[in-house]
């Protein structure tokens, strides 16, 4: 039978209610929220600069892969090269004859804005790609400086 207080409102049988202890109090939530809040913020900047590096370690691969195009078609008639000590020019046109695949690297950067190459019939070139996270060769390149932040660029130039 429920009891009526003295202000008139029915009171509900609190003594009958088993309190099991189950749960969590507020400040545990809030702990345990920030700890996984934490983890995620580190975790996230981890990933990020892991990707960083594997395009900074693609664009080193790039550029490696157009200097053995170069050199090994130096003085190849087949892509364009029609004076002696001439590199062939890296165009769509001969990205068949230069490179086994048949297309041109490109940076890996969101939007892929390509790589400088050599025009046609150069006797020299200078191939570089701005890192993200490493420092670069530029200052041991042997290469006029032409950018004011050279420290992050990694740059090959002709062989022969």
């Amino acid at each position: 039978m429920k009891k009526k207080s003295p202000s008139g409102f029915t009171q509900h049988h609190k003594d009958r209610v088993k309190k099991s202890g189950a749960g969590f109090t507020l400040v545990e939530l809030l702990i345990v929220v920030s700890v996984i809040a934490i983890l995620s913020t580190v975790g996230l900047a981890v990933f990020t600069n892991t990707q960083g590096q594997t395009r900074d370690a693609r664009r080193k691969a790039d550029i490696q892969t157009i200097q053995k195009s170069l050199e090994s078609h130096y003085n190849d008639s087949s892509c364009g090269a029609t004076t002696t000590a001439s590199y062939c020019a890296v165009t769509a046109a001969t990205a068949a004859v230069l490179f086994a695949n048949g297309s041109i690297p490109v940076n890996p950067s969101p939007g892929g804005a390509a790589y400088t190459y050599p025009g046609l019939n150069v006797s020299s070139y200078t191939i570089c790609a701005q890192l993200e996270n490493s420092t670069g060769n530029y200052a041991n390149a042997g290469i006029t400086p032409n950018a004011t932040n050279t420290g992050t660029y990694y740059c090959l130039k002709n062989l022969q």
